[in-house]
């Protein structure tokens, strides 16, 4: 067990912590921002710009799924000739 016993040192660890928690840990209970990108207002940008990416990689896959299946249905249409 780590026991800390200087009052300065728990003021850095708290600090180091608070930190971390505050602007590089994601929340899921406010859409998977840090409270520091909320509270300066950028949650909400963030959150749309995250949509508009996972929309776009679906469109992406659908586009690319649908060339292979055709790609596929072109490559059978030649081998029974």
């Amino acid at each position: 067990m780590l026991a800390i016993t200087d009052p300065a040192v728990l003021r850095a660890e708290l600090d180091s912590v608070r930190t971390e928690y505050n602007s590089q840990r994601l929340h899921s209970g406010i859409g998977y921002v840090t409270p520091l990108d909320e509270h300066t207002g950028r949650g909400p940008a963030i959150r749309k710009a995250r949509q508009e990416g996972l929309k776009r990689a679906a469109q992406q896959r659908l586009a690319y799924n649908r060339k292979q299946r055709d790609n596929q249905t072109n490559q059978e249409d030649h081998d029974d000739v």
